[in-house]
């Protein structure tokens, strides 16, 4: 899974001066042995999704803030009737095209809603490793496989992740979401 999605993002984006990985990336593909001795690793640019602001009635685009991915993820409680939706070229390595941040209505938590692109089979791996890391309280997580494409449609309330704050940007929560996921995938590969 996440070794086939490392070395198509290889595949892709190795340039001529090299290929550009953050640590944890770089740190899994020398553990794996896929990194070539004469591939040269770059710094990865700084993390920079981008960003579009949408009614959660309608899902009609709004004014989405300038400098979105700087502004406090506590925006979205101060606007709970709507969602932030961010793409980033790196989700392609865990197997998510964008992910929503919104405020959840029942329980009030900043939320990270993502498909994520793992079989059916490996459900209750990933309950139990959520489970592990977040704890079992209500709206901690849901999960459930989605047959018609494929994907599981994943809910984690970021308030019960490491390192999270709400006064975290938009920027800084989305990072967490990727190495949640990327950490969690890991340990999948790794289990499997």
């Amino acid at each position: 899974m996440i070794t086939k999605w490392m070395n198509n993002y290889i595949e892709e984006h190795t340039a001529k001066e090299g290929i550009a990985l953050n640590d944890k990336q770089k740190d899994f593909l020398e553990r794996k042995g896929l990194l070539s001795s004469d591939m040269n690793v770059l710094p990865a640019p700084a993390f920079k999704p981008s960003y579009s602001f949408s009614n959660k009635e309608t899902d009609e685009l709004l004014e989405t803030p300038a400098n979105t991915g700087d502004h406090a993820v506590s925006y979205v409680k101060a606007h709970p009737n709507n969602y932030m939706f961010a793409e980033e070229p790196a989700f392609a390595t865990i197997g998510i095209d964008g992910v929503v941040i919104e405020m959840d209505d029942v329980f009030g938590t900043i939320t990270a809603l993502f498909g994520l692109q793992v079989q059916k089979k490996h459900g209750e791996w990933l309950k139990k490793y959520i489970d592990a890391k977040l704890g079992t309280a209500a709206g901690t997580r849901s999960l459930m496989f989605s047959a018609d494409d494929g994907l599981w449609d994943v809910n984690i309330a970021m308030d019960y992740v490491d390192g999270f704050a709400e006064t975290k940007s938009f920027d800084e929560t989305l990072e967490l979401v990727y190495e949640f996921v990327f950490n969690m995938l890991v340990e999948l590969e790794d289990a499997a």
